[in-house]
C-alpha cells in the first residue's frame, strides 16, 4: 500500500472529522467545548484547543499537532482515532435520490448520507475480508420507463430474471441482499424519513429508515407494508431508465407502480380479484396483505390502475380513508399483523469473519458500533 503523503492525510482528516461533528450535531463552538471539558486538567492541551484550530482543521490547513489533541477530538466525539485518519475507500456513484416531500431539512439530509457512507463504507470492508462479494446485474437501461405500463414491465423483468415467479416474496430484504442490493436501515424521525438510495461503485444501495411506527391515527404510519414499498420503490429509482424530461413527481408514481408491482405481480392480483369488481371486501384486502406484505391502500391504488374498479370506487374509498369519522376502518386496513423485517447480512458477515479469526474482537466490536463486551454478550463460544 502506498504511504499517505502528510496533504492526503490533512484532506481525509478535514473529512471526517467534518462528518462526525455534523452527525454529533454540534457546531465547531460546541465541539470546542466539550473538548475544553475534557481538557480542563491538563492546560498546554486546554490552551491549544480552538474554534479557529478546529476550523482550520476542517479546511485541511492544518492537521493535529500531537495525539492528545486528536484523542481528545476523537472522545469529544465518541469515536476513536482510527475512525477520523482513515482512508475513504469507496466511491459515491450519484447522488441520494431523497423523495421531494422528504421533511427532513438540509443539515440532517447530510448527517443522513454521512450515516450511509460510513455503514457502507463498513459494508464493503467486510465483504472484501470474507470475500463474500455479491455482483448486481440487474439494471434495466433498454427499457425506456415513461409510463406505468414501462415500470410493470420492468418488475415483472426482475422477477423472471431472478426466478421469483409470481408469488408473494417472504424475506424482500434478504432476497435483495442475496442479489447484491445493499440494504442499510438508519435511525430517524419516521414522520420526516422514509428512504433514500445511490449507487456505490456500480451497486445498488437503498437506504431505510429503522424506526417503526405501527399507529394507525398517523398519517405517517411507518408499517412493515409501507417498509415493504418503500424498499422496492427506492430500488426502482435506480435500475429504470426513466428519462430526465420526466416530472419528479411522474418519476415517483413510476417507481411506486414498480414497487406495487414487485410486491404482487399484475396477473397474480387479477387471479385473485377478477378482472371487473363493483367492491373489494375488507376480508379480502386483509388477507393479501397479509399474504404479500402490500397494504390495502396500495392494493385498491392496483385495483383502479388496472382497471378492476372505477375512478369513483377507488376516490370513494380514498374519501373514507381519510375522513376522521372512519377510525374503525382505518384502524382495520392500516393496522398491521406482520413482523416488521431488519437487514441481517452485515451482521452475519462480521460474526462469520470473527468466528474464522480473520478479524478481532475489538475489530468486531467497532464494526458493529458496539461495546466488547456487548460484542461478548452475543457469543456463544
Amino acid at each position: 500500500m502506498a504511504k499517505i503523503t502528510l496533504n492526503e492525510l490533512k484532506q481525509t482528516f478535514a473529512r471526517r472529522l467534518r462528518v462526525a461533528r455534523l452527525m454529533c450535531g454540534l457546531s465547531q463552538a460546541e465541539l470546542v467545548a466539550k473538548m475544553k471539558e475534557l481538557a480542563e486538567d491538563f492546560p498546554a492541551l486546554y490552551k491549544s484547543v480552538s474554534t479557529t484550530a478546529v476550523e482550520r482543521y476542517e479546511n485541511a490547513v492544518m492537521f493535529p499537532e500531537n495525539s492528545s489533541i486528536l484523542v481528545t477530538l476523537a472522545e469529544a466525539l465518541n469515536t476513536n482515532v482510527d475512525n477520523l485518519t482513515r482512508q475513504f475507500t469507496i466511491r459515491i456513484d450519484k447522488d441520494f435520490s431523497f423523495r421531494k416531500k422528504s421533511k427532513l431539512g438540509k443539515k440532517r439530509i447530510d448527517v443522513v448520507k454521512m450515516k450511509v457512507q460510513q455503514c457502507i463504507e463498513k459494508y464493503v470492508e467486510i465483504e472484501n475480508i470474507t470475500g463474500d462479494e455479491p455482483k448486481f446485474d440487474a439494471f434495466f437501461n433498454n427499457i425506456v420507463v415513461k409510463k406505468a405500463e414501462d415500470a410493470r414491465l420492468v418488475a415483472n423483468e426482475l422477477r423472471k430474471k431472478w426466478n421469483l415467479g409470481d408469488g408473494p416474496i417472504s424475506q424482500p430484504m434478504v432476497m435483495l441482499e442475496e442479489h447484491g442490493v445493499k440494504v442499510i436501515e438508519v435511525e430517524e424521525d419516521p414522520e420526516l424519513f422514509d428512504g433514500t438510495s445511490t449507487i456505490v461503485e456500480g451497486l445498488p444501495v437503498v437506504v431505510l429508515n429503522k424506526c417503526e411506527s405501527f399507529s394507525p391515527e398517523s398519517k405517517h404510519t411507518f408499517s412493515p407494508e409501507r417498509r415493504n414499498l418503500t424498499l422496492f420503490h427506492e430500488l426502482g429509482h435506480q435500475i429504470m431508465n426513466i428519462p430526465d424530461d420526466v416530472s419528479d413527481k411522474e418519476k415517483e408514481n413510476l417507481c411506486n407502480v414498480f414497487a406495487n408491482e414487485m410486491l404482487i405481480p399484475s396477473n397474480t392480483f387479477l387471479n385473485i380479484f377478477g378482472n371487473k369488481r363493483q367492491a373489494i371486501t375488507i376480508v379480502e384486502l386483509k388477507d393479501v396483505q397479509l399474504n404479500y406484505g402490500i397494504s390495502a391502500r396500495a392494493l385498491m391504488m392496483k385495483a383502479h390502475q388496472l382497471g378492476v374498479i372505477n375512478k369513483s370506487r377507488y376516490v370513494g374509498f380514498c374519501i373514507k380513508m381519510n375522513d376522521p369519522a372512519n377510525e374503525r376502518l382505518r384502524k382495520t386496513l392500516d393496522g398491521s399483523s406482520m413482523p416488521a423485517e431488519h437487514t441481517s447480512r452485515y451482521e452475519r458477515l462480521v460474526f462469520r469473519a470473527l468466528s474464522s479469526e480473520t478479524i478481532t474482537t475489538s475489530k468486531a466490536a467497532e464494526m458493529l458500533d458496539i461495546s466488547v463486551s456487548e460484542l461478548r454478550d452475543k457469543l456463544i463460544f
